[in-house]
């Protein structure tokens, strides 16, 4: 299988605090994942593990300091022509993505217009109904505003929004810890059967080893900013290596 995401020795260090508390903070540090066209790498590790600092790089929002980051084969940036719409993401808050002023058909449908500027109005609103359909919303649902759904159907627009232009790389940024247990579930099972039919690759960054176990074809394990840990999901949740994801898995 061809790679989507390609790490290699990354590193990234930024500064916190003022003053004399001002600190150096190694964020990423000798990182290499791999993320593989229609295959999930599931991301876990604790608050301040490094796991937002991945997703980042991954989607050129931070240039590291070091090491080899490819995105579709090519080096990773915040602004390529060439990857427009094949790289996604779908984040912890709906609201994050979702102008509250905006109809959802029209926020479903704004990607296309960076994507693909030729598209027709026509096959537009063709395409913003293909998609919402697929991820179980009706068709009265373009018509409504962000908050007259439901959170969960708030993250389904999301969805909507991120899978309209084909992408061929999601970042999924722990995309259900702000929903109801049952709406995890039913989000869970979303992500997994639009990548059946998409066949998009994922990374998907999580606290939650229930939800990564869901989705999740590898398993990589963070802690300070590194990568403890890397193994076929199955393997990782049956024989775990490291002493931290013993723990991990002990209070999962």
């Amino acid at each position: 299988m061809s790679a989507v995401l390609r790490m290699e020795h990354v590193q990234v260090t930024f500064t916190s605090g003022w003053g004399r508390r001002r600190a150096r903070v190694r964020a990423m540090r000798d990182v290499s994942l791999l993320v593989e066209a229609g295959r999930t790498l599931g991301v876990v590790g604790e608050s301040g593990s490094g796991k937002s600092t991945t997703g980042a790089v991954a989607l050129g929002l931070r240039r590291p300091d070091s090491g080899l980051v490819e995105v579709l084969g090519r080096p990773a940036a915040r602004r390529d022509r060439a990857r427009r719409g094949r790289v996604q993401a779908v984040l912890q808050h709906p609201q994050w993505s979702l102008n509250p002023r905006r109809r959802v058909g029209v926020l479903v449908r704004e990607p296309l217009a960076v994507a693909e500027p030729g598209l027709g109005r026509d096959e537009q609103r063709d395409r913003v109904a293909r998609i919402l359909e697929q991820v179980g919303l009706d068709a009265a649902a373009a018509g409504r505003y962000p908050h007259e759904l439901s959170g969960g159907q708030r993250q389904r627009v999301s969805v909507a929004r991120a899978l309209i232009t084909e992408p061929a790389f999601v970042v999924f940024d722990e995309p259900v810890s702000a929903l109801d247990v049952s709406v995890q579930l039913q989000i869970l099972e979303l992500i997994r059967e639009l990548q059946a039919a998409h066949g998009f690759g994922a990374l998907f960054i999580s606290h939650d080893l229930g939800a990564v176990r869901r989705v999740a074809d590898t398993i990589a394990v963070m802690r300070l900013g590194e990568v403890l840990e890397s193994a076929p999901a199955a393997e990782f949740f049956d024989r775990p290596v490291h002493e931290y994801s013993r723990r991990l898995l002990a209070a999962f």
